[in-house]
């Protein structure tokens, strides 16, 4: 039936962006444990990489996304990316704003944006999916390509939309195909190689994982070569760990659908309530040790048990913001304030209708 959802989509949607709340999270607030640094490198690996390649998928009508990407991106970013300085510059004092500065996990309206309103005019170049892998190696060579304007990320992304742009619903079908010891063994790979590479090429204390895109070489604290290693890695670890989940994904409706559609919401508001958490996080404790006293002797909680119990409680924190901010009300609410300010700022041609 044409404009049916693929519900397999909509669910791998929901488990990324699951992952993305997770990340955040412990990134924010995890006491660092093998399991749970492990799980991290390896959701670097292929969580913006696939969301990228989802993009592109659904993204076929070049022209047509470049004329929504203004009113699709541009408000929720400068909303979005302000709102969370104010909430966070009260936590961190050190912490810099910029205009065009993406902020955590802003950078993805950014990143989006550009490649949405450029794109018509890259599909004009030859090999453009090689081109734009060449571009994103010689880019982590210049240090000050970095996060204005998402620069960075944007380059370094650039194939991975691409190569959803041009996947065919046939190849996507060949994938969904392939027998599950294949598959099995192309995660595999994927995740040996991001964790041989972070620990045979170790990066500068305090900067950002190389597979995270957003710093050249130098700042990352490796050698050219080296970057051009890391880069070159994600750029086949990312796929290999990909196809698993395509393949593996299970394409019943369930609350991982609900929460892929509503994806957006979720990736645009879940910052709120984890700044919300940090900001109360030693009132909270307080009453975990009123209720569970033996905790307060544990000089590390969090590490207790190999960090299983840690990994539960964020899992299951990501699983129910997710599931909030993707309900139906959140997401008509969202849409309705976006479709206002969209009237508001933008002049509507009579032809055309927000999408």
């Amino acid at each position: 039936m044409k404009g049916e959802r693929d519900a397999a989509l909509d669910n791998l949607k929901g488990l990324l962006i699951i992952s993305v709340v997770f990340v955040h999270l412990y990134d924010m607030l995890g006491q660092k444990t093998p399991l749970l640094y492990t799980l991290r490198l390896v959701i670097l690996a292929v969580q913006m990489p696939l969301f990228l390649f989802l993009s592109g998928y659904f993204g076929k009508n070049a022209e047509k996304r470049r004329r929504t990407a203004l009113e699709e991106y541009l408000i929720p970013f400068f909303v979005c990316n302000t709102l969370y300085y104010l909430m966070r510059c009260g936590q961190t004092e050190d912490l810099k704003y910029g205009l065009l500065r993406p902020l955590n996990m802003y950078w993805f309206l950014m990143t989006l944006l550009i490649i949405r309103l450029l794109l018509p005019e890259l599909l004009r170049f030859r090999h453009l999916l090689p081109g734009s892998v060449a571009l994103a190696l010689v880019a982590g060579g210049d240090k000050y390509f970095g996060r204005m304007l998402s620069l960075s990320r944007t380059v370094c992304f650039l194939p991975f939309y691409l190569m959803g742009y041009f996947c065919t619903k046939e190849q996507m079908a060949r994938i969904r195909r392939l027998p599950v010891p294949v598959v099995l063994v192309c995660g595999t790979s994927g995740a040996f190689l991001t964790l041989f590479l972070t620990d045979t090429l170790r990066t500068k204390k305090g900067v950002s994982h190389p597979f995270q895109l957003v710093s050249s070489y130098a700042v990352q604290g490796l050698r050219p070569w080296e970057g051009v290693i890391f880069r070159l890695a994600i750029y086949i670890a990312a796929p290999l760990l990909g196809v698993m989940l395509l393949r593996l994904i299970p394409a019943g409706y369930g609350l991982l659908t609900r929460i892929g559609r509503g994806s957006m919401t979720v990736y645009l508001l879940h910052a709120f309530p984890m700044l919300w958490l940090v900001e109360y996080w030693e009132d909270i404790t307080d009453v975990v040790y009123k209720l569970l006293p033996a905790l307060e002797q544990v000089k590390y909680p969090g590490k207790l048990c190999y960090g299983i119990p840690q990994l539960i409680v964020l899992a299951l924190y990501a699983f129910l913001v997710s599931w909030i901010l993707s309900s139906k009300p959140v997401v008509r609410a969202y849409n309705s304030l976006l479709h206002g300010a969209q009237r508001v700022v933008f002049r509507r041609d009579e032809k055309e209708h927000f999408s």
